[in-house]
């Protein structure tokens, strides 16, 4: 599921002109949110981009009841292989912002693009 998600957002961006550097980080982000929502989130995942300008809002929605723990970056130990997509996201985007309700958790991350890619980039 997770794959599926970043194929779309890779397709997508590139269909929008965003440059490859923004759409590395973009892909970074939606891949952790993603595999967040896959992991914590239950049966059902919603993932939704929006272009305002030069901020890309990513959106991932799951069906979770419970949120998932918040890992801080220092409680992390270097040998795990788990706990810092969290952190990759607070550090990749502008801001980030969680709604939980009694259905539904949904994670938004906000990143200030630098440009869109130019001809020669095609």
């Amino acid at each position: 599921m997770v794959r599926t998600v970043r194929h779309f957002a890779s397709a997508l961006l590139i269909t929008w002109g965003v440059a490859a550097a923004d759409r590395e980080s973009a892909i970074l982000i939606v891949g952790e949110l993603g595999a967040n929502a896959a992991q914590h989130g239950g049966a059902e995942m919603t993932v939704s981009l929006s272009l305002h300008g030069l901020t890309l809002c990513i959106e991932v929605s799951d069906s979770g009841k419970v949120p998932a723990p918040r890992i801080s970056p220092c409680t992390v130990r270097r040998d795990q292989e788990c706990g810092r997509g969290l952190a990759i996201v607070d550090h990749l985007a502008d801001w980030v912002e969680t709604d939980t309700s009694t259905c539904r958790r949904t994670v938004r991350a906000g990143l200030r693009l630098t440009g869109f890619r130019t001809r020669e980039e095609t």
